[in-house]
């Protein structure tokens, strides 16, 4: 075959068979015929809804890691938890590695990917910079795997239900804006899948070119 004609076929992601690219519809989606997998989706207004989302989420995020998250009461005493208070005990403590790897995987790489994925966007709408659109989608490939906020999250829930008899837990704006950027999170992956944007990023710039 023709390696010019390998673009009208993509590989379900879960069970690796091989299938020809149609035309969809507005809002509906391919779905593989043996697994039954999502393949790829044709969103009416991807790029225009998508990208609102990913924005609401960046505010949210900055939000997150700007305000309280917890006020616990330890016999009459408060103590305000939220993300300069960890990384202060954590290096009082001497866990410098374990500082350093929080700030990483907490909070650098999920503002890094946030922010690249609007710029991406951004680019894709408006059909600019295609070397930029492709760097951007292998920094954010690369970076999602490494991006833990989801998993530190279920901590604070799990340290809160540790602590629940002993103490008195509050819970305040950084932590409702934590469970917002998940919610958004799980809106903007299910709506768009990692292969679809590389299957817009394929049309989009082949058209353009």
């Amino acid at each position: 075959m023709p390696s010019h004609e390998l673009d009208n076929f993509i590989i379900c992601k879960k069970c690796h068979t091989l299938h020809k690219k149609v035309p969809l519809a507005h809002d509906t989606k391919a779905v593989c015929r043996y697994c039954d997998t999502v393949i790829y989706r044709n969103h009416r207004d991807l790029f225009n809804t998508t990208l609102a989302l990913a924005i609401t989420a960046l505010i949210l995020l900055i939000v997150s890691f700007s305000f309280t998250i917890l006020t616990i009461n330890i016999k009459g005493v408060n103590q305000s938890l939220n993300f300069a208070s960890m990384f202060i005990v954590m290096f009082e403590h001497h866990y410098y590695f374990v500082g350093i790897m929080l700030g990483f995987l907490v909070m650098l790489f999920p503002l890094i990917i946030l922010s690249s994925t609007i710029l991406l966007l951004i680019l894709m709408k408006y059909r600019k910079y295609p070397y930029l659109v492709k760097r951007l989608l292998i920094l954010i490939a690369k970076l999602i795997p490494w991006s833990m906020i989801d998993i530190f999250f279920i901590s604070i829930l799990v340290a809160m239900v540790k602590l629940f008899d002993f103490t008195q837990i509050d819970v305040d704006v950084g932590f409702i804006s934590f469970i917002a950027v998940l919610l958004l999170d799980f809106m903007i992956i299910k709506r768009i899948s990692f292969n679809e944007l590389w299957i817009n990023y394929e049309e989009i710039y082949r058209i353009n070119a």
